[in-house]
């Protein structure tokens, strides 16, 4: 089964549960080409579904939907279409990358408000670049204080390695990937597929090929350079040019799929 046949079929079974998707992505390792299908490791497939409110849970004022739930592949991590948009313009790294991923499904009722934010993408992060370097710093911290933590699902690689490699593997990948983009200037979607080189360091550190001790060291020097990168490119940012009108067009686009959501239902039950 190919990725987006997974991602089409996980669509029907999250609106055979009651959901409306208006758009489902990947998100993780096969973004990066990083993925591993060996005996060894086997990498999940993990998707982001955008769905849309009905009618009923705005009058209600219900709380947006924001869950995950395991799948036969991985998980999926379901957000309203309100949430996934705010947390969107935070610059979340993990949100950003769905707009750059090659392996999505849209509604057809959706499409063509989809396609328009696709192709805002690269104007879209000209204005959060300052928050998208906060931003993917701050993860790399929180990989850093996740490698030797044993929350349950990572227990067996404390136990055995000391360290989760997985963890130490993201927080490096986000050091190259802010050099590409903000140091080499490459466009953004090339920023998340490493070089041949860095990959295979990559991939060494996900299947902890180093000593505990090297990998504390490593994730030492990863966050001193992610430091002084975010540093340095913040100190040179002139906020006062950025020109965040694309936030409100973003917006305008998310609701934009509400209102026709809801002019579907309201004529569906006349």
């Amino acid at each position: 089964m190919s990725l987006i046949d997974a991602l089409k079929e996980q669509a029907e079974i999250l609106k055979s549960d009651g959901y409306t998707v208006a758009f489902i992505g990947i998100y993780g390792s096969q973004n990066y080409g990083l993925d591993l299908n060996t005996e060894e490791y086997q990498s999940d497939i993990d998707m982001k579904a955008i769905v849309v409110p009905t009618l009923d849970n705005l009058i209600r004022n219900s709380k947006p939907v924001s869950t995950v739930v395991d799948t036969k592949w991985g998980q999926c991590d379901i957000k309203d279409i309100r949430v996934f948009f705010e947390t969107l313009l935070k610059a979340n790294p993990s949100f950003i990358e769905l707009l750059y991923t090659d392996y999505y499904y849209v509604n057809p009722k959706f499409e063509t408000e989809f396609n328009q934010i696709l192709s805002l993408r690269d104007e879209l992060m000209e204005t959060l670049s300052p928050q998208f370097m906060r931003a993917m710093y701050g993860m790399m911290c929180e990989k850093a204080k996740a490698m030797c933590h044993p929350y349950p699902s990572i227990i067996h690689k404390i136990e055995k390695y000391g360290y989760d490699g997985k963890q130490l593997s993201h927080a490096y990948r986000l050091l190259v990937m802010i050099k590409d983009y903000f140091n080499k200037k490459k466009p953004l979607k090339e920023c998340f597929y490493p070089s041949i080189p860095e990959k295979r360091i990559i991939l060494g550190m996900k299947l902890n090929n180093a000593t505990l001790e090297d990998a504390k060291e490593s994730i030492e020097w990863i966050l001193e350079d992610g430091k002084e990168e975010r540093d340095k490119y913040l100190s040179s940012v002139d906020n006062t040019k950025i020109d965040f009108s694309i936030k409100d067009r973003f917006l305008m686009l998310s609701q934009e799929i509400i209102k026709n959501k809801i002019v579907e239902e309201i004529k569906n039950n006349d």
